[in-house]
């Protein structure tokens, strides 16, 4: 018998940032929790019972781009003792990341550092200077056999609307520990380099937040 789910739904939006801002956490000291969000403060849920969250989300055109610029979903995850930055919390990212003149599918996952996987952007056309990279991100709990795992996922809908989910990273720390444990859920927008200026950047979340979880 399947478990009743309750699905929030946050409006679309803009999100913008100065240069200098990033989530990244590399050892031995660096952690950086500065890149803008919405809903800011994230709303959270207990752990237990996230289910999914996706959203879909554009960069500007490939030619106001610089290096690591970054849009997409962001998942973290804290508890009393634990909170947001402190280098006890954790989080996930997953979105668009603009990589050596190249839009990338990127995804980030911080247990105690993070770590980092790229792949390219399917269907864009990278002798655009105009064309606006754009993505579809879903993250869902899920489980097999072995257990159980959170699965990050691009949404990819052909001409009929019949949408495919590409795989892009499966991450089974998630729910080793749950109990007392909340994630936070929205989009974020980073520019990690001050190259090139102090322009901001802007990305357009054209279908808001959809947020599942188990009903009370």
């Amino acid at each position: 018998m399947s478990l009743a789910t309750v699905t929030t739904t946050f409006e679309p939006f803009n999100l913008s940032t100065p240069a200098g801002t990033d989530i990244w956490r590399k050892p031995p000291t660096h952690n950086v929790l500065t890149a803008p969000t919405n809903p800011s403060p994230l709303p959270t849920f207990p752990l237990k019972k996230f289910q999914r969250a996706r959203l879909t989300f554009a960069l500007p055109p490939a030619g106001e781009l610089r290096q690591y610029d970054q849009a997409g979903l962001l998942l973290s995850f804290t508890k009393p003792g634990a909170e947001a930055g402190s280098g006890k919390d954790k989080w996930i990212k997953s979105g668009i990341e603009w990589y050596y003149g190249k839009p990338y599918v990127s995804t980030v996952g911080c247990d105690a550092w993070a770590d980092w996987s790229i792949v390219p952007l399917s269907g864009f056309d990278t002798n655009s200077t105009t064309e606006r990279p754009t993505a579809t991100i879903e993250a869902r709990r899920e489980k097999d056999v072995l257990g159980k795992s959170l699965w990050v996922y691009q949404i990819v809908t052909d001409g009929e609307g019949k949408e495919e989910r590409r795989p892009l990273r499966e991450i089974n720390w998630i729910f080793a520990e749950e109990e007392g444990w909340e994630v936070g859920v929205g989009g974020m927008v980073a520019r990690p380099t001050k190259e090139g200026g102090e322009a901001k950047l802007e990305a357009d979340f054209e279908k808001g937040i959809e947020v599942e979880f188990l009903e009370e």
